[in-house]
């Protein structure tokens, strides 16, 4: 055989061996995906296996009419799960491996519109697991509900039926001298996803349908009454552990790197 032939038999077994890019992975146990909204300019760059350090800004009003800034790590390290860099014009949508206290911050920062950077890190460990392909629906177990609540088009995005999730809520409560403060908590753990469709015509708000016991039926209905901001973090296959987890407040300092002199815009 000529050496020109043996070299194209060689490359084309190269090409062959390579393995197919993963566009989707699992958290890690014990770790949630929170899917974010964000400027195309923080995803543009990323891919699924990634690193970044969540940088969070927040603007805070003053007093005599400045605003104050302060960043604060979110999470030194998280691992990215699913990007889609054309989500919608001028955002891009990123799947971040979190934990459920970082979700409840990411959760905050959302509804107040705090912009979040995703500064690019040394690669991980090469560990995660590939995302499995969407089981098919499951009929409902004799004393479960199907309850189906409004949530914003980038929560709905990446689930999938059978995906096991926490919902967390952010509502406005007060604080001891009567102002107002935004706060997350993690209002259920371990639900079902039935279904998940995206908004149909001109509508704002996507649909998900959860499986619910009666009572957990009974908490999702409060929060939709009380018009509650609803978000999915996604569990890892297998990961049905529950526990406590305290809720989050804007005004409490976060991460291990806090900038304690904030810049004044």
């Amino acid at each position: 055989m000529k050496p020109a032939a043996i070299f194209l038999l060689l490359l084309l077994g190269a090409c062959r061996a390579k393995p197919p890019a993963v566009s989707a992975f699992e958290p890690p146990t014990g770790k949630r995906a929170f899917s974010l909204a964000i400027d195309k300019s923080q995803t543009q760059f990323l891919a699924a296996g990634d690193a970044v350090e969540v940088l969070l800004l927040v603007v805070t009003p003053k007093a005599d009419a400045t605003n104050e800034t302060r960043s604060e790590t979110l999470s030194a390290r998280a691992e990215v799960l699913r990007v889609k860099n054309d989500w919608s014009e001028g955002a891009g949508l990123v799947a971040l491996a979190l934990s459920p206290e970082e979700c409840q911050v990411a959760a905050l920062a959302i509804d107040r519109e705090d912009r979040l950077l995703l500064n690019k890190i040394a690669a991980g460990t090469g560990k995660l697991k590939p995302k499995d392909p969407p089981a098919a629906p499951a009929p409902l177990e004799k004393d479960q509900r199907g309850l189906a609540v409004l949530a914003f088009p980038d929560q709905q995005e990446f689930l999938a039926f059978g995906d096991h999730v926490d919902v967390i809520a952010t509502r406005q409560g007060y604080k001891a001298g009567g102002k107002s403060e935004l706060t997350a908590l993690t209002l259920l753990q371990d639900l079902v996803v039935l279904r998940a469709g995206p908004p149909a015509g001109g509508e704002e708000w996507s649909t998900v349908q959860l499986s619910a016991d009666p009572e957990q039926a009974k908490v999702l209905a409060r929060a939709v009454a009380a018009e509650d901001h609803l978000a999915f973090s996604v569990r890892a296959a297998g990961d049905r552990a529950t526990r406590a987890v305290e809720p989050s407040k804007m005004s409490r300092k976060i991460g291990i790197d806090a900038e304690r002199s904030s810049p004044r815009l």
